[in-house]
């Protein structure tokens, strides 16, 4: 797969579909890559789409000589894939974290993004991880031995050091409000399910409302995950929303 260095990261992305259709950036959540977030709703996605993703710094192939994790330089990772490319413009779709990332892409980058689809995010610093001690390496290799294999297997890096650095960057993410969002006038989907245990629902409700030209789709009885776990429902729903966006 392509390899993009900059100067303190290898960023793995690869693309798939027709250069010549509109393009769309999709963005994985956090200890998450590419493949693994987005590999069942791809192959319906790239037939109407130029999808180009990528492993997140630090992420799946992608190395980062940082120590540590910024939302922000993220963004401008997504931006700097985008210039290889040759893409000035693009549909941009995160999930969780991925979708932090699509916030602050469109946020630093005006223009760049077309549409915005943010699945199953915080729009508030969280607290709900911290008060669960979410990145913690030792009950996540404790109580979820499947999930600590699939981190062994799909990253370069040790989970912990990964987890660290994520725990870091929940305590020192920007809050964002209507002020900082009021921007972001192109058209947005924001989607979650009422029964995700990770971001409450009135994070959702507030990221559609301070988001000036978005529409909202709540998914009954889902949880954390739609794009996987909802799948129909999900194409439907993007779809829709980009032939008119």
């Amino acid at each position: 797969m392509p390899i993009l260095n900059t100067p303190s990261a290898a960023l793995r992305y690869e693309t798939s579909g027709d250069p010549a259709h509109p393009p769309l950036v999709l963005l994985h959540g956090a200890m998450e890559t590419f493949e693994a977030c987005w590999k069942k709703p791809l192959p319906t996605l790239a037939e109407r789409h130029f999808v180009i993703g990528l492993d997140l710094r630090g992420h799946g192939e992608s190395s980062n000589t940082l120590d540590g994790l910024d939302t922000r330089q993220l963004a401008d990772d997504v931006a700097a894939v985008l210039d290889a490319l040759g893409v000035p413009r693009a549909h941009v779709a995160g999930f969780s974290a991925g979708a932090s990332v699509a916030l602050y892409f469109a946020l630093r980058h005006p223009g760049r993004a077309r549409s915005l689809t943010l699945i199953s995010n915080n729009v508030s610093r969280d607290t709900i991880r911290r008060e669960t001690n979410f990145w913690d390496a030792e009950r996540q290799r404790r109580e979820e031995g499947l999930w600590w294999h699939f981190l062994l297997k799909v990253h370069r890096l040790p989970p912990e050091r990964m987890l660290g650095w994520w725990a870091a960057e929940d305590a020192i993410r920007p809050d964002l409000g209507p002020d900082d969002l009021r921007a972001l006038t192109m058209p947005a989907l924001v989607m979650g399910g009422d029964r995700d245990p990770i971001v409450p629902f009135n994070e959702t409700l507030n990221l559609y409302q301070w988001l000036p030209n978005a529409q909202l789709c709540i998914v009954p009885g889902a949880g954390h995950g739609i794009h996987r776990h909802r799948l129909a429902i999900f194409l439907d729903a993007v779809q829709l929303f980009l032939r008119n966006a």
